[in-house]
């Protein structure tokens, strides 16, 4: 055991969220507060000269206990601590639904304390909880308007705040304390009165009136503005609506469904029903950064100056900053992709697990896994297409191109879904080529982290020149005399096309295979043909590579070559030709093992 060290005198401060498991509060709600809560803190703490970061914090689900450095000075944690607790809070509160409004209890204690390693402890730690659930206190705080409890030892209040007028000890109540062992006395007042109503401004033509909003949300933009605002946001044209009103929301809340006629003031609407999220933004707020962002034009600085005159109302400018940091624009050209994993039972060949990620977000990634089943290898074509056709129901209100990729063990590594289909049930399929970049994903590289340094350095460098001489095609003269493994180590490589379709079942004496090499070597771009001759698969390749983004545009150019009646190749040259596209930015984790559901 570890020698403890010495005990130090410090300041302790426990906070504790009034009313935290409320049943009106769901999970989003409790998120929001917890995040609040900390954000409130560190703010005030700043505003008290008390560095936050300085301070030991230790989380207790619905409160927190904060032991401040040795060197804090106890007359300011008294004098301004709990004015700006208050502060903080009202701006909080300000910008949240009341499900997510919050009253904090905050006692102060001051003592010996020492780690243990495992957290605080101390009598002074001890008599600092027992103070803050004071029955007296809290019922005095219930019935009371304000924000928050501000509840002293008697020690610490006859120590600092009773000898100092300017501290105004006569405002605090004497409150008796008998929780558990403890009986003895603490000090009470209360801080953080309630904002005042705003003025009832004019109100707008009743064609442009804002409806009114259930439970009592602050308006986020004021009422006078709402016309202007429904003026430019009905006829804006949004073709990522449902994504730009999943990026405000965030990934802790589901999405609404929005009406196929719903316009970009429909989802401005809604999003004033909804908590600002942990980085303390309204997502209205952040709903028009993002439509400012993509959109651009007149609506661009008319935007901008609404979103800067909120920012100093609700003093968000901080927090408006950092979100510019952490969350990303709408893209020119987003990609939404389904990656389906298949994966042969070991104990059972006639069976398979399928499991699936779909991104619902283009710039969030991994998606979740979406489900895990057991199916019978015979039925993999239809169940696949379940899989699909559901992606395509939530994916119904999005303007945003797909990709389907399929991530395979090498035991099905010649599995057809180039000429696999969807919508099997209606009788007339339609081949999943035509309407998907299609494509396959290595689940052998995915897992093996040693091959995944090579991986990032290979397409890296694809990024940067992704010209189509950086293409080797294996078994040409000029490299016959050397093993694969030394020909694809050339760093000039980034994309190998195999001269024949890689076996399921390499044996282990047999000559160095093409396609583990290419997997151990980092190339991210595979290429075979179950039939295609070299000549033929040549002029196909040199068609898809020969436009000026060469590797860059290679799924997409791959997908034409499918609809293009026009082509200086046979057909079935196209649907047939096998395209292993394996970005290293777009992990799936598989670290957890995977639980299918039999049917």
């Amino acid at each position: 055991m570890a020698p403890l060290t010495p005990a130090t005198h410090r300041v302790i401060v426990v906070v504790d969220v009034v009313g935290f498991t409320a049943p009106q509060r769901i999970l989003p709600d409790r998120l929001a507060v917890r995040e609040g809560m900390y954000d409130v803190l560190k703010s005030a703490f700043t505003e008290s000269d008390v560095d936050f970061g300085s301070c030991a914090t230790e989380d207790r689900g619905d409160g927190a206990l904060i032991v401040l450095p040795p060197d804090t000075a106890k007359s300011v944690v008294a004098d301004r601590l709990p004015e700006r607790v208050a502060v903080a809070l009202r701006r909080y509160n300000w910008t949240r639904v009341p499900q997510a409004q919050m009253r904090l209890r905050v006692a102060v204690n001051a003592g010996d304390v020492l780690n243990d390693g495992k957290g605080w402890v101390g009598e002074a730690v001890d008599s600092a909880f027992r103070i803050l659930d004071a029955p007296q206190a809290k019922q005095i705080f219930a019935v009371s308007d304000r924000m928050v409890a501000f509840i002293s030892s008697e020690q610490f209040f006859l120590d600092i705040i009773a000898t100092d007028p300017g501290l105004l000890p006569d405002s605090y109540t004497e409150v008796p304390v008998s929780v558990k062992s403890f009986t003895g006395k603490a000090y009470l007042r209360l801080h953080g009165e309630l904002a005042a109503p705003a003025r009832t401004p004019p109100q707008p033509p009743a064609e442009d009136r804002k409806p009114e909003v259930d439970g009592g949300v602050h308006e986020v933009i004021p009422a006078e503005e709402m016309a202007d605002l429904k003026y430019h946001l009905t006829r804006m044209k949004v073709p990522q609506l449902p994504v730009a009103l999943s990026r405000a929301l965030g990934p802790a809340v589901q999405l609404p469904r929005l009406d196929r006629d719903s316009n970009a003031w429909d989802a401005f609407q809604l999003l004033l029903d909804f908590n600002a999220g942990p980085d303390g933004v309204p997502p209205a707020i952040t709903f028009l950064r993002l439509l400012a962002e993509s959109v651009g034009g007149e609506f661009r600085s008319v935007a901008a100056e609404w979103i800067e005159g909120q920012a100093r109302r609700l003093r968000l400018g901080p927090a408006l900053e950092r979100q510019r940091e952490i969350r990303l624009p709408l893209t020119e050209h987003p990609l939404l992709y389904l990656t389906i994993m298949l994966e042969p039972v070991s104990v059972d060949p006639t069976r398979c697990t399928l499991a699936f990620w779909r991104q619902d977000d283009p710039a969030v990634w991994p998606p979740a896994l979406g489900d895990v089943r057991e199916i019978g290898v015979d039925e993999i074509e239809h169940r696949v297409d379940d899989v699909i056709l559901k992606a395509e129901d939530v994916w119904s209100d999005q303007s945003v191109s797909a990709a389907v990729e399929f991530l395979l063990p090498r035991e099905l590594i010649d599995l057809p879904v180039q000429r696999w289909a969807k919508e099997h049930e209606s009788g007339r399929p339609e081949p999943l080529r035509y309407g998907y970049r299609l494509g396959i994903r290595s689940l052998e590289r995915m897992r093996s982290k040693r091959w995944h340094r090579a991986w990032h350095l290979r397409w890296n460098s694809m990024q940067e020149d992704p010209s189509p001489d950086r293409l080797h095609y294996s078994g040409c003269e000029e490299y016959k005399e050397l093993p694969i493994e030394a020909v694809l180590s050339d760093e000039r490589w980034v994309g190998l096309v195999m001269a024949e379709p890689p076996s399921a079942h390499p044996g282990p004496g047999a000559a160095p295979d093409e396609l583990t090499s290419a997997l151990r070597g980092g190339l991210p771009v595979v290429l075979w043909h179950p039939e295609a001759g070299p000549e033929g698969l040549r002029e196909l390749i040199d068609w898809v590579l020969a436009a000026e983004s060469g590797f860059k545009g290679l799924p997409e150019r791959r997908k034409l070559a499918n609809s293009r009646a026009t082509m200086p190749f046979e057909d079935s040259l196209a649907q047939d030709l096998v395209v292993m596209w394996d970005d290293p930015k777009r992990l799936i984790v598989l670290d957890q093992p995977l639980n299918p559901t039999r049917e």
